[in-house]
């Protein structure tokens, strides 16, 4: 990737980001602070160890401790289990973090659960014991720290990720049939039906009301009206949650009115042998409007973290982390877990795991992932994978990230970021129609998606590799390699906009294709070149699909050993075509003979990987920030005219999700409206090469035939050039012009050129370069 001479927003962001953690581990030494399981609240908390009379030492709580580490302190957490959560009293300073830590080489372990006693055998195995507590959906208990399962139908057996589960026979809206469901009338009221119904998209959850023994049909809340989520033949669910199921080793049941726990023993075992612990508290690490803390080494245990939009300038590392949150009944996805919501995290050499949604949750601004390894998320098989991330400049880098009922990392509302050097596997063990890379109704603001490994899709149905669903705009895909993955490697569904397919090898994968419910077809600004394909490309005329090598055996080293090196004689040696900021002359994602690079994470590193995040600059991607009105403010922009310009809300897809008439476009969240009066704004865009050719396209609409807007530029080298509708339907116009033999910027202004009262609107604003340029003996190519 090519950079800019000067430093642009994205690399003042980066240098900054860098140039404060080297300020934080380089901070002035202050206090050290010391808490253990064997301490005591009432001493001094300066030592490290008890001392011989008892009179002094550290620390019993992290409460205790917490109240006292201020800015410059660290704080060393003993080796043990507390059942406590970590809460730092106060912020720290710039240049002045707050540290908790491990002590030397210590394994601190912070548990959200706590120790169940008192159990009592009951009948057939069964023991009980009084819990004081009742978390509802949220309740896990553990046995040796490993999640024991509720009480279900079928037993588990497998994993957390291939289940035995039943089938349905048949089903409607709210009912589902079962020759195999035992028992009387009513036997499973009150059960928590889990199932993957109709497409099997998701496993939503509903409340068993009724059960007929005769038909053998469960009767549930919770509706299913839409015909794509209604239990069908052959769905898969689970029954859960009532005294009925509780009929296996290792499985449990909680009597929250009467405040039971009631317990069958895995392997025969008596509770007692079992260290036993029922989860109590939601979060082991309470990071919310707190600022300039750096947490290191630690472990947690049935909780998660918590951060939130007020918490900033965070450090994260060397963290061990499982069974972070959980819940069948809901998506608990972005409020329970790992949650990066702030500004300015760094999270670096940690090992997150197992949840029933996301395990981390990252939004904000301007956050680091770097070098994990996350795994086994999304065992409820919700909407959001087992990474989720959204929010502006992020950068993930360095992982390793596997496992997932559904999509593997969800990426809607993702933008200006980068991810990369990532080996991601293992999606869909629990649903059908999914993608391991998953992002839709997003405008990613040329977010760059390189160097990634992104194999092993196990979804029986449409499954898929890098997948960008309906309103996907503005993302660049580059120097990966797709595998095992049976139908498309990297999907576009439209309409979608300005996105950039170049130099990937996909190996062991269907074909490229598309899909609308409303057949509008459209991929505008959308290119695959320098592609190693398994399959053909099949796109609308207007897509612009060169230099791709498709291929079964297209001559790479060893595939199925994941080395997809090029073989002397492959035919994508030399072939590529030349795109700026794409450096090789191969197709594909490697180069011949050239040093193959590596994705992934690796903890024994001595320091995590540097992953700087620069504002990209590639051949054909659209040069306007902001360009769908996504952020969600006019950033970018400036206002002129009457100055009334502001936001609405959008029409989502544009159909109503293949249920209503379409429009011409969609607009996803929001849009521009102008007016009334002579109304606009503007943005002034660099970067340009002179004497190039560049499109410039946006979507317009009025209110009615006495209004209208305008579309164009000025400040190129030439005379202002622009074009205008008076159309009450979104109508897609274009404008292309010459850059003069010095211009290296243009201004794109949006005007309403009508002084009336009603209204303007615009959206999914684009300039592009407007044509190819190829190498030798092949012909231009220009953009319609």
């Amino acid at each position: 990737m090519t950079g800019h001479r000067h430093l642009n927003r994205f690399e003042q962001v980066s240098f900054a980001l860098i140039a404060w953690f080297v300020l934080c581990s380089s901070a002035a030494r202050g206090a050290k602070i010391y808490v253990s399981p064997d301490g005591n609240d009432k001493w001094s908390g300066q030592l490290p160890a008890t001392k011989a009379d008892r009179t002094d030492g550290p620390f019993r709580t992290l409460k205790r401790a917490s109240a006292t580490t201020g800015p410059g302190d660290t704080c060393f957490i003993r080796g043990g289990i507390y059942h406590q959560t970590l809460r730092p009293a106060q912020s720290g300073k710039p240049g002045q973090p707050i540290t908790f830590r491990n002590y030397e080489n210590e394994r601190a372990v912070i548990s959200g659960a706590d120790r169940v006693t008192g159990w009592k055998r009951g009948d057939a195995g069964v023991y009980t014991a009084g819990v004081s507590w009742d978390l509802k959906d949220g309740n896990q208990v553990f046995a040796d720290g490993r999640m024991l399962i509720q009480a279900r139908w079928p037993d588990i057996s497998g994993t957390l990720m291939k289940p035995v589960r039943a089938r349905a026979q048949s089903g409607t809206a709210n009912t589902l049939t079962d020759p195999k469901l035992t028992g009387a009338d009513g036997a499973w009221k009150g059960a928590l039906l889990w199932c993957a119904g109709g497409s099997e998209w998701i496993c939503w959850s509903a409340r068993v009301t009724a059960y007929n023994a005769k038909t053998h049909t469960l009767t549930f809340d919770r509706k299913q009206t839409n015909r794509w989520y209604q239990p069908r033949k052959g769905n898969p669910y689970v029954l859960m949650g009532v005294r009925k199921a509780l009929d296996s080793g290792g499985e449990w049941w909680m009597d929250g009115k009467n405040g039971k726990l009631h317990l069958r023993p895995p392997g025969g075992k008596t509770p007692a042998a079992l260290g036993l612990g029922v989860k109590h508290r939601f979060d082991a690490i309470d990071l919310s409007a707190r600022s300039h803390i750096q947490i290191i080494g630690l472990h947690f245990h049935a909780a998660g973290i918590r951060t939130d939009k007020a918490s900033s300038d965070i450090v994260l590392r060397g963290l061990r982390g499982s069974y972070v949150a959980h819940s069948y009944e809901k998506d608990i996805s972005g409020k329970s877990g790992v949650l990066i919501h702030g500004r300015r995290i760094d999270v670096s050499d940690c090992e997150f795991a197992f949840s029933s949604g996301s395990v981390v949750d990252m939004r904000g601004s301007d956050n680091r992932l770097v070098n994990c390894y996350i795994h086994n998320g999304n065992y409820g098989a919700k909407w959001r994978g087992t990474l989720a991330a959204a929010g502006q400049r992020h950068v993930i880098a360095y992982n390793t990230i596997r496992h997932s009922g559904r999509d593997l990392v969800n990426i809607h509302g993702l933008t200006e970021s980068l991810i990369e050097y990532n080996d991601l596997s293992d999606a869909g063990w629990l649903t059908s129609d999914l993608g391991m890379i998953y992002g839709h109704n997003t405008d990613f603001g040329n977010t760059e998606i390189r160097y990634n490994l992104v194999h092993d899709n196990h979804a029986p149905a449409c499954n898929m590799g890098i997948y960008f669903d309906h309103l996907s705009h503005n993302v660049i895909v580059h120097h990966n390699a797709v595998w095992n993955v049976r139908r498309d490697p990297i999907r576009i569904n439209n309409p979608s906009y300005n996105n950039l397919v170049y130099h990937n090898t996909c190996w062991n994968t269907g074909p490229i294709t598309t899909f609308d419910h409303s057949r509008r077809n459209d991929l505008f600004g959308t290119r695959y070149h320098n592609n190693i394909l398994s399959a053909p490309i099949r796109l609308p005329k207007h897509v612009s699909v060169t230099h791709n090598l498709v291929a079964k055996a297209p001559a790479l080293v060893d595939p199925a050993g994941r080395n997809f090196a090029l073989k002397g004689n492959s035919k994508a040696r030399n072939t590529a075509l030349v795109i700026e900021g794409m450096v090789s002359a191969d197709i594909g994602a490697l180069e011949f003979e050239k040093k193959p690079w590596k994705a992934g994470h690796d903890f024994s590193r001595s320091a995590p990987p540097v992953s700087v995040l620069n504002r990209p600059k590639i051949g054909y991607m659209n040069l306007v920030r902001n360009a769908c009105f996504e952020l969600p403010t006019l950033e970018g922009w400036t206002k002129t005219g009457a100055r009334k310009a502001q936001l609405t809300p959008g029409n989502g897809w544009g159909n109503n999700f293949g249920s209503g008439k379409a429009h011409a476009t969609g607009t996803s969240k929001l849009e521009l409206r102008l007016g009334p009066g002579a109304d606009g704004i503007e943005q002034t865009v660099n970067g340009l090469h002179p004497k190039t050719r560049y499109t410039l396209s946006a979507w317009l609409r009025v209110s009615d035939k006495n209004e209208s807007i305008s579309l164009g530029v000025r400040g190129f080298g030439g005379k202002e050039v622009s074009t205008s509708t008076s159309s009450a339907a979104w109508v897609r116009k274009i404008v292309t012009f010459e850059t003069g033999p010095t211009a290296r910027s243009v201004t794109i202004t949006l005007k309403k050129t009508s002084s009336g009262p009603g209204r303007a609107w615009c959206d999914n604003v684009a300039l592009p370069l407007a044509q190819i340029h190829i190498r030798q003996g092949v012909p231009e190519q220009v953009d319609p």
